[in-house]
């Protein structure tokens, strides 16, 4: 089932001012928009100190002016606006690849698929809102079955979030005035005078009369926000997006031949980008079935890339999450994000071909990772400064840059096997700071061949008083049995403020 999610920001056109121009447009003044309408100036944008001071849109400009003296106004400029709730729309493609303007305060976006990407549809509505208040905007969200619903529902009231489940849009709407439709002033006045002010009254009452009374466009606005009737929007594409549609000879509804397509179009698609000197940063692989229904899948990289492998094995990674039900007849692929293909100096990924190192993983496996559903974040491990062995690693996201000590640079070797924690033994040794000569690990006693040491590691006194004056000596002992231990004992085996003298296993060569 379809899913549209609409927004609506009440106060457009003074935040635009506000944030554009703050020195001119303080938030805490009242501020108004005004364009010349029916040979007046007329009130079409007001900002929330207008609005709490009684100024509302369709006032006219001279009674504004009366009612607040110290009224800040600017005349609408409507290309500007426009140009503004492009770019807007253009930002919202990290939500769905469908976005769409609702000219001139409001945006649509056809979510279909799309929610479990964000924790589903509640945590999805409420990131929209927070990452638009984050830009400065108020905004109200809407999601339901149809587009006409959620645009109705999200005017509705200012600031708020409604969620409507699948096929309950005509309860949602059926206590909402009728002036929520876009319907002209003139039917909304006669609507008025008859006592009809709810979309639910609208709703209950036969269609050929209202059809012979006032038309077939009222009967149309109200099927689509019921879902009667499809409303179709009017997708936006930002000029400089690679996007390829492909409409298929015959529908096709077998993972092979969705593969065989994928396979068609990323070559072409990394051409371009290859062209434009970027990479892929995100692919959106849109799949139309032939009953109009859209599937999604949506993959994403760790680093700008134009590998022809790599995107397909993401997108091939996901064909199972695609439902072809009676077929897929049409096909779309889009670069929904991209960046300069020269990596910077923080980026630590290496490229497939380069294999993996100490320092990173193939960046194809770390793309692979993140796209499973349910991963939030992948991490290694990387040495880092540490007095105790067992506190030498950290975990580190891929991308950043480890600053670590080089093993190689070691005078003393470490084992294969490091223990998370280090194991008690009791030790025998000839004398309390010589090398051990014998141990008993698990009930069974092993003799000790040779003994090489001590290496004397030193608390970092720095961190915490339990470290301060704290000795370890390490013993690299192989026992008559082959077995090569690393051992160490806490103290110098001479000074009772050194540590206990306790023996411990720590790993195995």
């Amino acid at each position: 089932m379809r899913r549209f999610l609409a927004l609506w920001m009440p106060f457009w056109r003074t935040e635009r001012l506000q944030l554009s121009r703050p020195g001119d447009f303080p938030i805490d003044r009242p501020l108004i928009v005004h364009a010349l309408a029916h040979n007046r100036h007329a009130v079409t944008g007001v900002s929330p100190a207008a609005l709490a001071a009684g100024l509302t849109p369709g006032m006219p400009l001279a009674q504004a002016r009366s009612l607040v003296p110290d009224l800040l106004t600017a005349e609408e400029d409507a290309e500007a606006q426009r140009a503004a709730l492009t770019d807007l729309c253009s930002w919202l493609i990290w939500l769905s690849p469908l976005p769409a303007f609702d000219a001139p305060d409001g945006l649509y976006s056809d979510t279909t698929g799309c929610a479990h990407l964000y924790g589903g549809e509640a945590a999805m509505l409420d990131l929209v809102r927070e990452r638009l208040k984050a830009r400065g905007h108020s905004c109200s969200v809407a999601l339901s079955d149809t587009a006409a619903a959620s645009r109705a529902l999200a005017r509705s009231g200012i600031d708020q979030i409604c969620l409507v489940p699948p096929g309950q849009q005509k309860q949602a709407l059926h206590p909402l005035p009728c002036s929520e439709l876009p319907l002209p002033e003139k039917t909304l006045a006669s609507l008025t005078r008859l006592g009809l002010t709810t979309i639910g009254a609208l709703a209950d009452l036969p269609r050929a009369p209202l059809a012979r009374r006032f038309g077939a466009q009222l009967l149309t606005c109200l099927d689509e926000a019921l879902g009667r009737q499809a409303s179709p929007l009017s997708v936006f594409q930002p000029a400089d997006r690679i996007s390829l549609t492909r409409s298929l000879v015959e529908p096709i509804s077998t993972p092979d031949a969705i593969a065989t397509v994928i396979a068609a179009l990323v070559p072409v698609v990394c051409e371009k980008l290859t062209a434009r000197g970027e990479g892929a940063r995100q692919l959106d692989f849109l799949c139309v079935r032939v009953d109009g229904s859209i599937q999604a899948i949506r993959v994403g990289t760790s680093d700008p890339t134009a590998d022809v492998t790599r995107l397909m094995r993401l997108l091939g990674d996901h064909i199972p999450q695609i439902a072809p039900e009676f077929g897929i007849e049409t096909v779309i692929l889009t670069v929904s994000a991209n960046e300069p293909l020269e990596a910077g100096a923080e980026r630590s990924v290496l490229p497939d071909e380069a294999g993996s190192s100490e320092t990173g993983l193939p960046a194809t496996l770390i793309d692979r990772l993140l796209n499973r559903p349910g991963v939030v974040s992948v991490q290694q491990f990387a040495p880092r400064f540490s007095a105790w062995p067992e506190d030498g690693q950290s975990r580190i996201s891929p991308g950043d840059v480890a600053e670590s000590t080089n093993a190689s640079q070691m005078l003393w070797a470490r084992p294969n096997i490091l223990f998370d924690l280090p194991v008690r033994v009791q030790v025998t040794a000839l004398l309390p700071d010589g090398a051990p000569r014998q141990f008993v690990l698990k009930r069974q006693t092993h003799r000790v061949a040779a003994a090489d040491g001590p290496e004397r590691l030193l608390g970092e006194w720095w961190q915490t008083t339990d470290n301060y004056g704290a000795i370890r000596d390490y013993w690299q002992v192989e026992t008559t049995t082959g077995l090569r231990l690393w051992l160490f004992r806490k103290g110098d085996g001479t000074h009772d403020w050194s540590g206990s003298g306790a023996w411990f296993l720590q790993g195995i060569f």
